[in-house]
C-alpha cells in the first residue's frame, strides 16, 4: 500500500494546531496578569491619598478639640486669678485638663505637643505634621 503524499511524518512535521492553542492560552494568561496588576498598582494610589487625607482630618478634629481643652483651662485659670480677693495667690492659680483623645487616626500612631502658641500633632507614616494655634494667654505646659 503505498502512503499519501500528506499522511504520515510529514504531515504531523507541518501541523502547529497544537501549539495555537498554547501560546493562545499563554497568551491569554499573560494579559489576564497584567490587567489584574495594573488594577492592584491603581487601587493602591487611590488608598494611600484616601488615608492622607483621613488622617490630616482626624489630626485637624484632634487638634481642634486639644485646642479648646487648653483654652478651656486659660479661662479658668484667669477666673480664679480674678476671683481671688486683694490679689493673694493670683499669679500661682493652676489649671490641670485631662483630654482623652485616641491613640490613634486612620489605624496610624500620633504625637501631640502642646505649647503657648499652639497644639502640634505628627505622624510619620504618613509624614504629616498640623499646628492650631490657641488664644491661651496664660503659660501653658504640656
Amino acid at each position: 500500500m503505498r502512503e499519501r503524499p500528506d499522511s504520515g511524518a510529514a504531515r504531523l512535521r507541518r501541523d502547529e494546531r497544537g501549539v495555537s492553542v498554547t501560546v493562545g492560552y499563554v497568551l491569554t494568561l499573560a494579559i489576564g496578569a497584567i490587567l489584574l496588576s495594573g488594577v492592584v498598582i491603581g487601587v493602591g494610589g487611590v488608598v494611600d491619598s484616601q488615608t492622607d487625607r483621613t488622617v490630616q482630618s482626624d489630626l485637624a478634629v484632634l487638634g481642634q478639640t486639644a485646642a479648646a481643652n487648653v483654652e478651656s483651662a486659660d479661662r479658668l485659670a484667669r477666673a480664679a486669678e480674678t476671683d481671688r480677693p486683694d490679689g493673694v495667690g493670683a499669679a500661682n492659680a493652676t489649671v490641670s485638663v485631662a483630654v482623652d483623645l485616641p491613640t490613634r487616626v486612620a489605624g496610624v500612631p500620633y504625637r501631640i505637643a502642646v505649647d503657648d502658641d499652639a497644639v502640634t500633632l505628627r505622624t510619620e507614616r504618613p509624614e504629616a505634621t498640623l499646628e492650631i494655634p490657641h488664644a491661651a494667654r496664660a503659660d501653658v505646659t504640656p
